[in-house]
């Protein structure tokens, strides 16, 4: 079982990690599910980017392409260490803002 502020933690490491990156990636939604789950909605002009941990660091993301609707990338892991997470999180969202058509 996790600790409730590893969910503050995460949301601070996202929005730090945005900042640093040069390319438009706009948080669309950002939302804690109590002790359970935090999710966020991201955007760029042409894609979208769905991102959800769970408390036993299960990580979903998943990105849409916006005009035809089609799945980018769909992935699922689940970590045991917080670090990990974070390293494959930070590759996933500059993956993310460098997607171009």
């Amino acid at each position: 079982m996790m600790d409730s502020k590893i969910f503050e933690i995460i949301k601070d490491v996202v929005n730090s990690y945005l900042l640093e990156l040069d390319q438009v990636v706009v948080i669309e939604s950002e939302v804690i599910y109590g002790n359970n789950k935090i999710e966020y909605a991201l955007s760029s002009d042409e894609y979208m980017a769905s991102i959800s941990i769970l408390q036993n660091l299960t990580y979903d993301f998943f990105v849409l392409d916006i005009e035809s609707e089609t799945a980018i990338v769909s992935k699922t892991e689940q970590f045991k260490e917080i670090d990990e997470l974070f390293c494959d999180l930070k590759v996933d969202i500059a993956s993310f803002a460098n997607f171009k058509k």
